[in-house]
């Protein structure tokens, strides 16, 4: 069993495609048709597939559900690259920050700010 991709369902799929290239500082973008359903590709092999939001299906089928990221200096990236505002922070059990924000779909993203190598 090999894991594929994850989806997300936004309203703008170009728009989200450049957010993801910058949360994952790099990456690739593949247009999978002429919908425009893309496949996000990080620099470390996570594939998303994004695909526009159906507005009649509500929120069962749009966004992600808590994606989890981690980084040394996680504060300063979302703060001082993303430009978010952090609305939550707790601690993993081994005591390091996490910090939760919303893009800008209003989906919510924490990342763990854990050095390199831990």
């Amino acid at each position: 069993m090999k894991f594929d991709h994850i989806e997300v369902h936004v309203k703008d799929i170009k728009k989200y495609c450049g957010f993801l290239i910058k949360i994952f500082q790099g990456g690739k973008i593949e247009v999978l048709n002429e919908e425009g359903i893309s496949m996000f590709t990080s620099p470390d092999g996570l594939n998303i597939e994004v695909k526009k939001k159906d507005n009649k299906l509500g929120p069962i089928i749009s966004g992600f559900c808590n994606p989890c990221l981690r980084t040394d200096g996680a504060k300063d990236f979302i703060q001082q690259t993303l430009k978010y505002q952090i609305i939550e922070t707790r601690k993993t059990p081994q005591g390091y920050p996490v910090y939760f924000f919303k893009d800008y779909e209003g989906i919510i993203w924490h990342i763990k700010d854990i050095p390199e190598g831990k």
